[in-house]
C-alpha cells in the first residue's frame, strides 16, 4: 500500500504544517492510512454551523448531533462522494469503500465519506481527535480508508453469554474503533444451539430487535448465527430451519451464519446440500439478505488432515457461502501460508475466525496482553476476519481494540503502541495501574491449546533476571528493596482500580482478578519479610511472615469469579501465573525447608512436603531399581534393574523436584539429564519434545496407609493417569479398582 496514494494537503494548508512541540497530537485508532499535522491550535466546537446536513448520512449525523449543539459558529462541511457540499474534494476522499477524508482548520471542519460508511468513520475519527486533545486540537488533514471488509467480532465462546447491556456497550465501541461485524453466536444460548428450533422468549426476542437496530446506527453488520450440530439430513430439519431463519428475519436480521463446528459424524456432502438448500429457499427468498457464511467441522489445519472433507465442502458449498478457518490449530495466529493452505480447498478466501482473547479453555486467566502474531498481508487475503473474545466484554476491549487497529491498517499496525492506547482509551484516568493489571494478566497458563504469551509482568521478570536467586542466601538489600517495591505497586495498582468497581462497568467485570491481584502483591511483600527474617535468624517473623502469607494464598484461592446462581462455569482468578506465582511459590518452598533443616521453633505451621527436592534412586516394591541404560542416546525408556549400577550410579539417580510454575513434580536423569515424558518413556530437550512444566510435570502421592511407598501419576496436560510397571518398564495408564499404584520408593543415595 503506498503512503502517497492520495495527494495529501492544501498547498495553503502545507505552508503551516511544520513541526511543532506544543502540537496537540491526538491518537487515532484505528491508524489512519495518511495523516499530516499542522501548527495552528482549533478549539473544540462550541456548536457547529452545517453545510451539507440534508444529504449526508444520517447516522454520521445523529452521531454529530449527539455531540455537539445543534446550532454554533464552528462550520462543518460533511456529505459522501456526490453531495454538493463535498464537491471542492472529491479529489482528496479515497476510492475505497468505507474511506473519508477529514480536515479540522481554525476555518472549518470537512468530513466526505466515500459512502455513508466512510462518513460516520469520519465523525469518529473527529470525535477521538477532539476527546485526545482535551479541547485543543492542532490543524490536521486525514486521508483514510480500511485495507479489509468485514472486520469485527464473533461472539462464539462456551460460557455465560453477554448480556443485552454487553452487547450495545460493544456495539457503541465497535463504531467508535470502525469495526463493521458482528456474529451473535454464543455456544451456550440454548436458541442458538441445543434447542435451535424454538422461536426466542417475547423477551429475548425483544432484545434481538434492539440489537438489530443499535448495530445498524453503529454500521455494524449482524449476523445471527444457528449450530444445528448433525440435525440437518430430513426434509423435517430443512423446514425448522427456514422456519427460525423467517423468524430472525421478522426481528430485523438480514445477515445468517451457519454453525457445524464441534459435532462428532459430520458429512461435509450433506453439510454442502443443506446450506444450499438454505441459500435456495431462505437466502435467494429475498432480496435483502446477505450469503451465508457457515463454520465448518474440520474448521483448522490440525484437524483437516490432508483436506478430504475441506475439499467437498469447497466443491459442493455455493460460491456465495463464505467458510471460516481458524488457522494451523484451534488457537492460533494467522499467517500468510495458513491462508494459501485453505483458499485452493475450499475454493474461496476464507473467513478468518480470529481465538482471541477468547479464554474459555483458560477460564482462571484475562488475556489481556496485544494482539500479536498475525501477518500484514492477511486482512486483504480474505473475506472476513473476526476475533473470538471472552465471556468478559469490557476486558475483551482491549484486544479488540488492537483487532480493530490490525485490521483497518495491519501494515502500521504496532501491537505495543496499540496496546497502550488501547489501555488509555479503556481506562482513562487510570493508565497507569491499568497497565500494572494488564502485564500480570497476559500469559494463559497451562493449556489444551499450548499458546503461551511470555511478556507478561515485565518490570518483575526484569527483577528475576537481574537479581537471579534473590532471595537466596546471597541475596543483597538492593534486591529484597526492589522486589518489595514491585509488589507494593502491584497492590497500589489494585486498590485505585478496585476503588471505581462501583461505578466502572470495566472494574466491575474484573474486580475478582483485581482482589486476587491485591491479595498477590501483600502475598509478595510477606515472602520478602520472610527471606529478611531468615536472614537475620528471626525465627518469630520468619513463622509470622509464612503464617501471614498462607493465609493470604488461601484468601486468595477462595475467590471465585461468574459464581452467582445459574451460571454456566465459574473461575477462581489467577494473576501473575508465568513469572509471580512460580517465583513466590518456589522461594517460599525453599526458604521453608532451609528454616526446617536449622530451627525446630513452630515448624508445624508448615505443610509437610511430600518428598523434598533432591537425588534419589527410584526402587518398586519387588526391589527393583530405576536406570536409564543407554544413557546419552536418544528415545527410548527407563527400565527396571534387579541391581545397582555401581559402574555408573548416576544412571540410577534422579533429580525430583517441585516445579514451580506446575506446582508438580519433575523427574530428570543425573546422567544425562533427560526426563521422563507423559508417556513413560524419555525426552530431552534437545528432542521435538522440549520439556513442558504443562506436560512433563507428576504428582507424587503418598500411601495413605503411612507407610514409605509412593504413587506417581500425570497431570496438567498430560493427563490424570498412574505409572505402573509393565515388565521391565513403567507406562502410565488407567488403574482398575483392585490394583493399588502405590509401587515406588524414593531412596537416598
Amino acid at each position: 500500500m503506498k503512503s502517497m496514494k492520495y495527494p495529501l494537503l492544501t498547498a495553503a494548508l502545507a505552508l503551516t504544517f511544520a513541526a511543532s512541540v506544543d502540537a496537540r497530537q491526538a491518537d487515532v485508532n484505528p491508524t489512519p492510512q495518511q495523516v499530516k499535522w499542522g501548527t495552528a491550535i482549533v478549539n473544540t466546537p462550541q456548536g457547529l454551523k452545517i453545510n451539507g446536513e440534508r444529504d449526508a448520512d444520517a447516522d454520521a449525523m445523529a452521531l454529530l448531533r449527539r455531540n455537539f449543539p445543534a446550532n454554533g459558529t464552528t462550520k462543518l462541511v460533511i456529505g459522501e462522494r456526490g453531495d454538493k457540499a463535498v464537491k471542492a474534494y472529491a479529489s482528496r476522499i479515497p476510492k475505497e469503500a468505507e474511506g473519508y477524508y477529514l480536515s479540522v482548520t481554525p476555518k472549518e471542519i470537512v468530513i466526505a465519506g466515500a459512502d455513508g460508511k466512510g462518513t460516520f468513520y469520519g465523525v469518529q475519527t473527529l470525535l477521538q481527535l477532539l476527546a485526545g486533545a482535551g479541547g485543543e486540537l492542532t490543524e490536521v488533514e486525514i486521508i483514510d480508508w480500511p485495507a479489509s471488509h468485514n472486520r469485527g467480532v464473533v461472539e462464539g465462546f462456551y460460557g455465560n453469554p453477554w448480556s443485552h447491556t454487553d452487547r450495545l456497550r460493544q456495539f457503541e465501541f465497535y463504531g467508535a474503533n470502525k469495526l463493521d461485524t458482528y456474529i451473535y453466536g454464543p455456544k451456550d444460548d440454548p436458541f442458538h444451539h441445543a434447542r435451535w428450533r424454538e422461536p426466542y422468549p417475547a423477551d429475548k426476542a425483544a432484545e434481538l430487535r434492539e440489537l438489530a437496530q443499535a448495530a445498524a446506527k453503529n454500521k455494524v453488520w449482524i449476523v445471527w448465527a444457528m449450530h444445528p450440530g448433525n440435525s440437518i439430513a430430513t426434509q423435517a430439519d430443512r423446514n425448522a430451519a427456514v422456519d427460525k431463519l423467517e423468524q430472525m428475519y421478522d426481528m430485523g436480521f438480514r445477515s445468517f451464519a451457519i454453525f457445524f463446528d464441534d459435532i462428532s459424524n459430520y458429512d461435509a456432502k450433506l453439510q454442502a446440500d443443506y446450506l444450499n438448500y438454505l441459500t435456495k429457499n431462505f437466502v435467494k427468498k429475498h432480496s435483502d439478505v446477505t450469503p451465508l457464511i457457515m463454520c465448518p467441522s474440520e474448521y483448522n489445519k490440525l484437524w483437516a488432515g490432508k483436506g478430504a472433507y475441506l475439499k467437498d465442502l469447497g466443491a459442493d458449498a455455493d460460491k456465495d457461502i463464505r467458510i471460516m478457518w481458524t488457522g494451523n490449530s484451534v488457537v492460533d495466529m494467522i499467517d500468510v501460508a495458513d491462508v494459501e493452505w485453505v483458499e485452493p480447498l475450499i475454493a474461496r478466501k476464507p473467513f478468518i475466525w480470529l481465538n482471541w482473547p477468547v479464554n474459555d479453555y483458560c477460564i482462571d486467566h484475562l488475556l489481556m496482553g496485544p494482539v500479536y502474531g498475525n501477518d500484514t498481508e492477511v486482512p486483504t487475503m480474505t473475506s472476513g476476519f473476526v476475533l473470538n473474545p471472552m465471556e468478559y466484554a469490557e476486558a475483551s476491549k482491549i484486544g479488540i481494540y488492537n483487532g480493530a487497529d490490525y485490521l483497518w491498517n495491519p501494515v502500521k499496525y504496532d501491537p505495543q503502541q496499540s496496546w497502550q492506547r488501547a489501555i488509555a482509551a479503556i481506562a482513562p484516568g487510570h493508565e497507569d495501574a491499568f497497565t500494572t493489571f494488564c502485564s500480570y494478566n497476559i500469559d494463559l497458563g497451562e493449556n489444551t491449546h499450548r499458546l503461551r504469551r511470555l511478556e507478561e509482568s515485565p518490570k518483575l521478570k526484569e527483577l528475576i533476571d537481574t537479581y537471579g536467586g534473590a532471595l537466596s542466601a546471597g541475596a543483597t538489600p538492593e534486591g529484597e528493596k526492589a522486589f518489595k517495591d514491585e509488589f507494593a505497586r502491584v497492590e497500589r495498582a489494585a486498590d485505585e482500580l478496585l476503588a471505581t468497581a462501583d461505578t466502572m462497568p470495566l472494574t466491575s467485570e474484573i474486580r475478582p482478578w483485581l482482589e486476587v491481584m491485591k491479595l498477590l502483591g501483600q502475598r509478595g511483600s510477606k515472602v520478602i519479610d520472610m527471606h529478611a527474617a531468615l536472614v537475620k535468624g528471626d525465627t518469630v517473623a520468619f513463622v509470622d511472615a509464612y503464617t501471614a502469607y498462607d493465609d493470604l494464598t488461601r484468601r486468595a484461592g477462595a475467590v471465585e469469579s461468574r459464581n452467582f446462581e445459574g451460571t454456566i462455569k465459574s473461575a477462581n482468578p489467577v494473576v501473575g501465573s508465568l513469572y509471580a506465582e512460580p517465583f513466590l511459590r518456589g522461594h517460599v518452598g525453599e526458604m521453608t525447608a532451609e528454616y526446617r533443616n536449622k530451627y525446630s521453633y513452630r515448624t508445624d505451621v508448615f505443610p509437610t512436603p511430600v518428598i523434598d527436592n533432591g537425588l534419589y534412586r527410584i526402587a518398586d516394591t519387588q526391589g527393583r531399581y530405576l536406570g536409564n541404560p543407554e544413557a546419552g542416546s536418544t528415545g527410548g525408556f527407563p527400565v527396571w534393574q534387579t541391581a545397582e549400577d555401581d559402574v555408573n550410579p548416576d544412571r540410577q539417580l534422579w533429580r525430583i523436584a517441585l516445579n514451580p510454575e506446575s506446582d508438580r513434580f519433575q523427574i530428570i536423569n543425573a546422567k544425562d539429564r533427560r526426563y521422563i515424558n507423559e508417556l513413560g518413556a524419555f525426552t530431552s530437550n534437545e528432542t521435538s519434545n522440549p520439556f513442558e512444566a504443562a506436560w512433563h510435570t507428576y504428582r507424587i502421592e503418598r500411601n495413605p496407609d503411612g507407610s514409605d511407598t509412593f504413587a506417581i501419576r500425570n497431570g496438567g496436560l498430560g493427563g490424570n493417569f498412574y505409572w505402573m510397571s509393565d515388565g521391565d518398564r513403567i507406562k502410565p495408564r488407567r488403574i482398575s479398582a483392585d490394583e493399588t499404584p502405590y509401587i515406588f520408593r524414593f531412596v537416598k543415595p
